[in-house]
Parts: C-alpha cells; sequence; structure tokens
C-alpha cells in the first residue's frame, strides 16, 4: 500500500511545512537532509520572486489590469454585455434588453451609450421620471453629455417646461452643434417670440449646412433668416442703420450677419 492519506496523517506537522518549501529533485534518492536543505535555501530566492509576482498581481486594482487593445477587462466584459442588449433590443425582447443595458451600467458605469440606450427604453414604456434620472446620469460623461441634454428636453417639451427644455438644448449646442439640435432650438425660440435667439440659430443652421454642402437645408435656413431679420429689427444689429465710420456698429452688423 502506498503513501495513502493515513500515512500522510502521520508526518509530522512541522515536517510537513518543511517539505512543502523544498523543490522536488531536493529529495532525490541518496541525498542527506543536510544536503536537501542547502539545495532548498538556494531555491528560496526564485520562489520568493514568483510569491512576489504572483502577490503583485492579486492586488493590483481591476482599472489596472488592461490588455493589449488598452481596454480593461472590466470594459470589455460591459461591451459585451453592451453588445448583447442591442441584439436584445433589436429582436424586441425589451425586458431582457432592459437587464442587460442595467448589467453593463453596474459593470462600468462610464460607458454613456448604455445609459442613452437604457433611459430611451424607459421612455418608450412610458416611464418618463425613470427615464430623466437615467439621462441626468448620462450628463455627466463627457461622450454622452450632449445626446443626454438634447434626450432630456425632450421629456421637458413633452411634460409643458419649455425653460428647462431651451437651457437643455442650449448646453447641447455649445458642446456638439448638431444641426438637428439647433433647429430643435430655434424651433423653441420661434415658439417663444424671442426673435434675436431664433434668427442667431438660424444663421447656425444656415451656416452649418453651408459647410457639409447641403444646399437645401442652407436655404431654407437662409430663408428663415430672412423673415427673422423683419421680427427682429429693433434688437437685431445686423438690421440697424450703421454710420459710415461706426467701425464698431459695423463689425456688429457683420459678426451678425454670420
Amino acid at each position: 500500500m502506498g503513501f495513502d492519506a493515513q500515512s500522510a496523517m502521520d508526518v509530522p506537522r512541522r515536517q510537513l511545512r518543511i517539505s512543502a518549501g523544498i523543490p522536488a529533485r531536493a529529495w532525490a534518492p541518496g541525498r542527506t537532509l543536510r544536503g536537501c536543505l542547502h539545495t532548498a535555501r538556494r531555491a528560496r530566492p526564485t520562489l520568493l520572486a514568483v510569491l512576489f509576482v504572483l502577490l503583485g498581481a492579486l492586488t493590483r486594482p481591476a482599472g489596472a489590469q488592461v490588455s493589449a487593445s488598452g481596454q480593461s477587462w472590466s470594459r470589455r466584459l460591459a461591451e459585451s454585455h453592451y453588445q448583447r442588449a442591442l441584439e436584445l433590443e433589436r429582436r424586441g425582447d425589451i425586458a431582457q434588453a432592459l437587464r442587460e443595458y442595467s448589467e453593463t451600467i453596474a459593470i462600468d458605469s462610464t460607458l454613456g451609450a448604455a445609459y442613452l440606450h437604457l433611459g430611451a427604453l424607459r421612455e418608450r414604456m412610458g416611464d418618463t421620471r425613470e427615464a430623466e434620472l437615467i439621462y441626468s446620469e448620462a450628463i455627466r460623461l463627457g461622450d454622452a453629455r450632449a445626446r443626454a441634454l438634447v434626450q432630456r428636453s425632450h421629456l421637458h417639451r413633452a411634460a409643458g417646461q419649455s425653460e428647462r427644455a431651451i437651457a437643455d438644448l442650449e448646453a447641447a449646442v455649445e458642446l456638439e452643434p448638431e444641426r438637428e439640435a439647433l433647429a430643435e432650438l430655434a424651433q423653441h425660440y420661434v415658439e417663444a417670440h424671442a426673435w434675436a435667439a431664433a434668427l442667431s440659430t438660424f444663421r447656425r443652421l444656415a451656416s452649418s449646412a453651408q459647410a457639409s454642402g447641403d444646399s437645401s437645408a442652407e436655404a431654407s435656413a437662409r430663408l428663415e433668416v430672412r423673415a427673422l431679420r423683419v421680427l427682429a429689427a429693433e434688437t437685431d444689429p445686423s438690421t440697424a442703420p450703421v454710420k459710415r465710420h461706426d467701425w464698431v456698429g459695423r463689425a456688429l452688423a457683420r459678426i451678425a450677419r454670420r
């Protein structure tokens, strides 16, 4: 009968501790105990180095464990949940998609796109209060801030809170002057009879359309500008009479026409 559990129990505890720290090759046949201990002492630095490496890997913060692609393991895991949530949403499995988006955020609270999709789903389900809270959380994230402001403005508009909707849109277009958001903001200004602000926003729309080569959108924005210049004549410096040598007035008029 070989070395079984019973014989292991018969080995003194001190001897077990010693043998655990000595490499197997140290116990070759014919070696004395002194020779075995000498081999173990020489191997000790190597064992200690291995232990330090293992301890370093175990104690390293999760955020510091970055792959060769530059992403942490937590971000990769969150991305996998996010992609699954997108697929579930496309299939119409809203309950599972909500769960996966929530799981994504629980793993990595900096993934802005997950907040935007989760908020949009909550909005579709009629839970506008929860959607607003989610968008408000997304606003603290740089990659989702502008879009979250726009989507939250829609909730404010639907609730009849025009001032809050305008404030969100103004902040959004300062971050990212997208044409869709600019058009929404201009419409808000027109409804509020804020002619000068509407005029300025339509001018920005015209410039954006011109820069992108969208002649149709540019023509439409220019038409709005001509109409608003009449309404904003008292407050718009570009429509006020400017004296020949009034360089400040001319500069203001030139800026206002942009």
